[in-house]
């Protein structure tokens, strides 16, 4: 295939390397070279965008949002998925797991129904969608504690059941890529064991588990840590429950919502100095009044008031955020003194790499996906490329 378009760089982090000066070659939705200009030749009447006063980085990939610009991923509609998909370019994210709430069990097989089926229509492409791509449903709930529920309906909680979770993956046809539970109640660790033969990553999340609970499920199998800190048990000397589990076991990651509310920065450092970088997984938790004036937004059947930013339930709890995904890489390096291009695998390679994508999503090098965010010197979005088509 001939490359469609060619696109020059200042500089390119892939994100583990720096390439100065550089080219990356495009044909159709992939990468098919990329490298310094005086090693990549472009064909004649390839052509060029030039960027070569810029930064290119891959597209973020955020694993854990509700909604934004007006809309809750509950709805399931192309409507809403289009409005949050053309939201999430203009800052840089290409790739999105549309993320359920706690919700009657017929809202939340509706919604996972109708992702699902935008999903699958578009064969990994959805071409009604303007900007991000779904790769998939992030089920939050139900089998939650109700005691670290947040902002999640008590009323909607339920007791882990395998039938439950069957119903919930025979909605989302193939597309569910993590589910979230408190390892802590019955019945949890025989749901981890299901939803793990069926291909999904197990997060432990909205859970009181003490240190002990929180071990046995990383060590049947669960892999990350949802909004690390926030709704979990919290962290005590003798009594160091699943924050401590999580802190010192290097087998599950960790997602962050940094925006500096939920999360303050001693404890950011910490949990960057205990997980490493390369464990850390930033999310933005967004809900439908991101990127909208202060008010009333809607999160599942409830709804939450968002004011100066900051999203909350009319008990006061914080629930989810008005966070992008460029300004959390960007208040990660500022809250902890690191570089921008040791933080960007946080919200690019990272989150790939859980889902099993890191060929493919989060990285810019040959045969993958050609989704590239162009960022100025202050590391703020200026262009956005979602499988080599710009849409920004």
């Amino acid at each position: 295939m001939k490359a469609t378009k060619a696109i020059l760089a200042g500089m390119i982090y892939t994100p583990t390397e720096e390439i100065e000066n550089s080219v990356i070659l495009i044909e159709g939705h992939r990468i098919a070279k990329v490298g310094p200009k005086e090693r990549v030749k472009i064909p004649p009447g390839t052509p060029v965008i030039d960027n070569s006063d810029r930064l290119v980085v891959p597209g973020f990939i955020d694993l854990h949002i509700h909604g934004a610009a007006g809309h809750d991923l509950m709805e399931g509609s192309v409507e809403c998925l289009s409005a949050v998909s053309a939201y999430l370019a203009r800052h840089g994210t290409t790739s999105f797991l549309a993320t359920t709430v706690t919700a009657s069990l017929e809202r939340t097989l509706h919604a996972a129904s109708g992702i699902a089926g935008i999903i699958k229509s578009g064969g990994g492409a959805h071409e009604k969608l303007p900007g991000a791509q779904p790769l998939g449903i992030h089920f939050e709930g139900p089998f939650i504690n109700v005691k670290k529920r947040g902002a999640h309906p008590a009323s909607q909680i339920r007791k882990p059941s395998v039938e439950i979770l069957q119903r919930l993956l025979g909605a989302a046809e193939g597309t569910a890529r993590i589910f979230t539970l408190a390892p802590e109640l019955d019945g949890a660790l025989t749901v981890l064991e299901a939803a793990r033969s069926q291909g999904l990553r197990v997060g432990l999340g909205h859970s009181n588990a003490t240190h002990e609970e929180a071990e046995r499920a990383i060590a049947a199998g669960a892999a990350h840590a949802v909004h690390m800190y926030n709704a979990m048990r919290p962290f005590m000397h003798r009594d160091s429950g699943i924050i401590g589990a999580v802190l010192v076991d290097d087998r599950i990651t960790a997602e962050l919502i940094c925006d500096g509310i939920h999360v303050e920065q001693p404890a950011i450092r910490l949990l960057v100095k205990a997980k490493g970088l390369e464990r850390l997984i930033l999310v933005s938790d967004s809900l439908s009044g991101a990127g909208m004036p202060d008010g009333n937004y809607r999160l599942g059947n409830f709804t939450v008031h968002v004011a100066g930013g900051v999203s909350r339930t009319v008990e006061g709890n914080l629930a989810g955020s008005t966070l992008t995904l460029d300004a959390a890489v960007r208040n990660l390096a500022s809250f902890t003194g690191l570089s921008y291009r040791e933080c960007l695998p946080c919200a690019s390679l990272n989150p790939a790499r859980l889902l099993g994508l890191e060929k493919q999503k989060g990285v810019i090098t040959a045969g993958a996906d050609a989704d590239l965010a162009v960022l100025d010197k202050n590391h703020h979005v200026t262009q956005t490329y979602v499988r080599g088509r710009p849409v920004l």
